[in-house]
């Protein structure tokens, strides 16, 4: 009997111990996002792929934790997690995070988008046609992505243009298509989904930051 209460001390201890970790690598992942959304509508390129590293890092941390914090598990957790991925270089992790976060719904527009932009870093020519097409479902009305992509992407399938010059072309316009989303709503809560609003779960969309002081629902 001591033993094993022994043994359940220990136990609670452990978790007790394991839970903070993974609270502060969420936290860190979330505060560089953050910054680097910020300077990314910005065009201050440099700067953010800096903080999209070091919030990729954070993130992967998290996803590794046991047992993982709740608010990792929610599907905009994931996809701001999936993006910063991608700018961090992680193709590979990008498009598993990101597939993850899509679910069954699958109407995740920006992780179609981000895993369709890592297929294509990575040179496979099918997968990002696929993801491009799993984009364009999710009626994600994008205008500026989607000009480019009906412009390059029939080149990628006839092999006239170059898979990684088309990503090039798409990647420029994604940052084109979040500027002006953001000099469009940047904080005018009541013009877009509550979920796109700066205190939504979706607040990159069309927003710089997060509202100051302001409580993100998860979902």
């Amino acid at each position: 009997m001591r033993k094993s209460f022994a043994l359940s001390i220990t136990t609670l201890l452990v978790l007790a111990l394991a839970l903070p970790a993974a609270a502060d690598s969420v936290d860190i992942g979330n505060r560089n996002f953050e910054r680097a959304w910020r300077v990314y509508v910005t065009r201050n390129n440099e700067k953010a792929m800096e903080y999209f590293k070091a919030s990729a890092q954070a993130y992967g941390e998290a996803l590794r934790q046991e047992p993982m914090d709740r608010t990792m598990g929610f599907q905009s957790s994931l996809d701001k997690a999936g993006i910063a991925m991608y700018f961090a270089g992680q193709y590979d992790q990008s498009i598993k995070t990101l597939t993850e976060a899509q679910g069954e719904k699958d109407k995740i527009w920006d992780a179609a988008l981000f895993i369709a932009l890592s297929e294509g870093r990575k040179g496979d020519k099918e997968a990002t046609l696929k993801a491009f097409d799993k984009f364009l479902e999710a009626n994600p009305s994008q205008r500026f992505i989607t000009t480019e992509m009906s412009r390059v992407l029939p080149g990628v399938r006839d092999g006239s243009i170059k898979l990684s010059d088309a990503i090039d072309s798409i990647e420029r316009e994604t940052q084109h298509q979040f500027v002006q989303n953001v000099l469009r709503y940047n904080n005018r809560n009541g013009m877009i989904p509550a979920t796109e609003a700066c205190n939504g779960s979706y607040w990159w969309r069309n927003n710089s930051a997060p509202c100051s002081g302001s409580y993100l629902h998860y979902e």
